[in-house]
C-alpha cells in the first residue's frame, strides 16, 4: 500500500507532524453497509473519476491514512470500525483540494456534489454537517465565484488584473459577513465554532476571534473546536504588536549561543526564512541594507532558518561580507522558535524594540527598513 502525506503549504502544517502521532494502517474500503462499523462515509462526487484519493480519519492524537482509486462509476463507501474519530477528510487533485466531514459514531455520512468546487459540496449526516451544508448553500454563488477567480489566478501564476483582486476582496468580505450573521443566529450550535475557526482565525489579531467566541453559548465551552480557538487566541496574543517578545536561547551555525538577553537594549530583528525560497533571501528582505545602514550596537539580525544542515548554510554564507547570526533546525531550534512566535508563513520578520516589545511583524523588507529608519535616524 502506498501512502502519501497531505501537502503542507505552511509552517503550521510543517510543525503539525511533531504534534501528532501518525499511524498508517489499511482501512476497510469499498465495503457494503455494515451496521457494526463506527463510521461510514459514502462518496458520490462528480469530476473525480480516475483520481487517487487520500482518505484520512482523525482524532485528537491519531490519523489513519489510506489511498483509494476512484473510477467515478457510482458511489463508494469508506468505513472505519473503531470509534473516537472526529473528522474524515478526503484529499484529491494531487492533494491540493480536500473535503472534510465531521463524524458522530454510527451516523452515516454522504458526500455529494461537484469535486471541482469542494466548498460547495453537500455533506449529510450529523448536525454539524447538515448545518455547514445549510450555510454553504446560502453562499454557494459566492463560493463558486471565489473558486473560479482563484483557479484562474493560480493557472496564470499571479493575479490576472486588479479587478480580480478587488472582487476577491469583496467576496471574502461578503462571506465573512454571512458567516458572522450565521454565528450570531446559532450561538448554541457547534457549527458556529467551526465557522469562527474557518473565517475569523487571524493570528495577527485575535480580537475578532475573541469577540465571536464571547457570543457562543457557555454550553459549547467543552467542544474541542472552542478549546482549540481559545488556545489559538491565547497564543496569538503573545505575539501581537506591543507584546513582550517570547524568550529564546539557541545556538547559531558556529556554535555561539544567542538569547533575548544577548541584545541588551538594542533593536533586533528575528527573521524566519527558508534559504531555498528566493523571497527569503537576505537581499530580497533588505536585511543586507539594514546591516550596512545601522551599527551593530544599534540593530542586530538573527536568521532562523528551516534548513537543517548547518554546514551547507556556512558554505552558502562564507563569501558574504556580513557574518550572519544563523540558527538552523538541526536540533529542532527553528521549529521551537516558529511555534513560540506563532509564525504561520515564511518569510516573516519581527522587529523588537529596546524594551523587548514587538513593534512590527512583516514579510516586507521595505517596510522593515522604513520602520527602522524612523526609529533610529541615521546621523
Amino acid at each position: 500500500m502506498f501512502v502519501s502525506l497531505p501537502r503542507i503549504s505552511s509552517v503550521s502544517g510543517y510543525s503539525m507532524w511533531k504534534k501528532y502521532i501518525y499511524l498508517w494502517i489499511a482501512l476497510a474500503l469499498l465495503t457494503s453497509c455494515n451496521e457494526k462499523v463506527a463510521y461510514q462515509v459514502k462518496i458520490d462526487l462528480d469530476n473525480l473519476a480516475g483520481q487517487t484519493l487520500y482518505v484520512v480519519f482523525e482524532s485528537a492524537d491519531l490519523k489513519l491514512v489510506d489511498t483509494l482509486a476512484y473510477d467515478g462509476d457510482g458511489a463508494c463507501t469508506v468505513t472505519q470500525p473503531v470509534e473516537g474519530f472526529r473528522t474524515f477528510t478526503l484529499y484529491y487533485g494531487d492533494q491540493a483540494q480536500w473535503i472534510t466531514a465531521y463524524l458522530e459514531p454510527y451516523e452515516k455520512v454522504t458526500v455529494t456534489g461537484d469535486a471541482g468546487y469542494p466548498q460547495t459540496v453537500e455533506i449529510k449526516g450529523g448536525e454539524i454537517n447538515e448545518m455547514l451544508s445549510l450555510f454553504k448553500k446560502s453562499v454557494a454563488p459566492l463560493l463558486k465565484e471565489q473558486a473560479d477567480l482563484m483557479r484562474n489566478d493560480s493557472e496564470k501564476g499571479e493575479m490576472a488584473n486588479s479587478g480580480n483582486t478587488l472582487r476577491l476582496a469583496n467576496i471574502n468580505h461578503e462571506l465573512n459577513q454571512q458567516a458572522e450573521a450565521f454565528i450570531r443566529k446559532y450561538p448554541n450550535k457547534e457549527v458556529s465554532a467551526i465557522l469562527i475557526r474557518d473565517y475569523f482565525s487571524d493570528s495577527e489579531n485575535p480580537q475578532f476571534t475573541d469577540e465571536l467566541l464571547s457570543v457562543l453559548d457557555a454550553q459549547l465551552d467543552d467542544f474541542y473546536v472552542v478549546k482549540e480557538l481559545n488556545a489559538f487566541s491565547r497564543k496569538a496574543r503573545k505575539t501581537i504588536i506591543g507584546a513582550q517578545a517570547p524568550d529564546f536561547e539557541v545556538r547559531d551555525i558556529y556554535g555561539k549561543t544567542y538569547s533575548t538577553a544577548s541584545f541588551g537594549k538594542n533593536y533586533y530583528v528575528v527573521a524566519f526564512v527558508a534559504m531555498w525560497k528566493d523571497m527569503c533571501h537576505t537581499k530580497d528582505l533588505f536585511l543586507d541594507e539594514l546591516i550596512e545602514a545601522f551599527p551593530e550596537d544599534a540593530v542586530s539580525v538573527v536568521l532562523v532558518c528551516l534548513d537543517e544542515n548547518p554546514e551547507e548554510i556556512r558554505k552558502a554564507t562564507v563569501n558574504d561580507a556580513v557574518r550572519w547570526n544563523v540558527v538552523t533546525d538541526s536540533a529542532g531550534q527553528a521549529i521551537e522558535m516558529i511555534d513560540a512566535y506563532n509564525v504561520v508563513s515564511i518569510p516573516r520578520c519581527y522587529l523588537i524594540d529596546r524594551s523587548g516589545k514587538i513593534v512590527l511583524k512583516t514579510d516586507n523588507g521595505i517596510e522593515l527598513k522604513r520602520t527602522l529608519d524612523e526609529l533610529i535616524p541615521v546621523k
